[in-house]
């Protein structure tokens, strides 16, 4: 083991005067931090460490040197010592103050600016001079707000109704003449009347025409036709299948027909005075029975038939009523079919159609043709 026991044996220590390590006197820089050992550490005299600050080895119980980590004397691994506990005085608990709200200062008072001095008089007294407008400083002005713009509905959202809209119509009338060209066009503005008499439309050489036959109208975005309580009657041509009504009166090429219906068991007759009880059960009708009457203009029957069968046809040529006479029927004109309660009228593409005798009214569409006495028109309508 080398000499340099302790500070208290035969080799002096000196301190480091950086960070105050024990070294031997005769070296040149200190063991821990590496700073020099000359001047005035090294010929300072020797200081006696606290006997604090030693390390005691647990084995031999040798005084050491402080951070030993080997004894000196037995070679015993040295435990570092445990470093001191610093007692820190309590502090006085300070009592806790609530913090007051921050108040934003108030804006300054707004500064009044000095009235402006009088304006200068001209040279001549008594006449103020006019003060010269100051000139307007023009700075960025902000843009003018633009208007929201419209945003286009989604699918989800539902929009306003904004109601019904009655559709305008313009309708016209045109002559349809017998060698099958046009003749006069018609516009209905108003009310126009058609007749034998003084009318908007007037034909004075047809005697089959009233003096006030019928009129036209447009009402509610529809062409009506309305009869005027005519002698011979105002017939338009049958668009589709319909049913038939008693007292209904066609034309199937120059014959005229009147349908009729009349139940089995209806025996009118005086009710001689005699009420009817309230609340007595009606009685239940019979079977009906129908025929169609040959008629002239004037309503006088010609003659009879019985539609007894499911089906009746009409014709020049064919079917269970022949009208050989009459040239502008066709082979097979029209048929009467018996349902359930009800006679349908049907037109079997004849050339010349079915024409029925309107009641009070009737709505006309676009390319529908109607008659009155010896005068057709086909109708026109254009939606606007």
């Amino acid at each position: 083991m080398p000499d340099e026991a302790s500070e208290q044996g035969t080799i002096r220590y000196i301190r480091c005067s950086s960070c105050g390590t024990p070294n031997p006197a005769s070296a040149l820089t200190c063991s821990r931090c590496g700073k020099a050992m000359e001047g005035e550490a090294a010929s300072a005299p020797p200081v006696s460490p606290a006997p604090a600050r030693q390390v005691t080895c647990p084995k031999c119980r040798k005084p050491l040197p402080p951070n030993s980590k080997f004894c000196g004397f037995c070679g015993a691994t040295v435990a570092p010592p445990a470093p001191p506990i610093t007692k820190v005085p309590a502090q006085a608990a300070v009592p806790t103050q609530p913090i007051a709200p921050v108040v934003p200062p108030k804006p300054p008072a707004p500064v009044s600016k000095p009235a402006p001095p009088p304006p200068p008089t001209s040279g001549r007294p008594g006449v103020a001079k006019a003060p010269t407008p100051a000139p307007t400083p023009r700075g960025p002005q902000a843009p003018a707000a633009a208007p929201p713009a419209a945003v286009p509905p989604s699918g989800g959202v539902t929009q306003l109704f904004p109601g019904l809209h009655v559709p305008k119509i313009e309708a016209s009338i045109v002559e349809l003449r017998q060698d099958g060209t046009t003749g006069k066009i018609t516009r209905i503005v108003k009310e126009t009347a058609i007749g034998r008499g003084t009318c908007d439309v007037s034909y004075p050489d047809d005697p089959l025409l009233s003096p006030r036959h019928a009129s036209l109208q447009i009402r509610a975005g529809k062409l009506m036709l309305k009869d005027l309580g005519s002698q011979n009657g105002t017939f338009t041509k049958q668009r589709q299948d319909t049913e038939l009504t008693p007292g209904d009166v066609f034309l199937t090429g120059r014959e005229l027909f009147r349908f009729v219906t009349q139940s089995m068991d209806e025996q009118p007759g005086p009710s001689q005075g005699t009420q009817f009880i309230v609340g007595a059960p009606k009685l239940q009708r019979g079977p009906v029975t129908a025929k169609l009457e040959r008629i002239q203009l004037t309503g006088e029957v010609i003659e009879e038939f019985s539609l007894d069968k499911p089906e009746i046809t009409l014709g020049r040529t064919k079917g269970d009523l022949i009208f050989q006479d009459d040239p502008f029927m066709s082979g097979t004109h029209a048929r009467i079919v018996a349902q359930p309660g009800r006679f349908l009228l049907q037109d079997l593409k004849s050339r010349n159609g079915v024409y029925r005798r309107i009641r009070n009214e009737a709505e006309l569409r676009h390319g529908d043709e109607f008659f009155l006495g010896e005068q057709l028109f086909r109708v026109e309508i254009k939606t606007s």
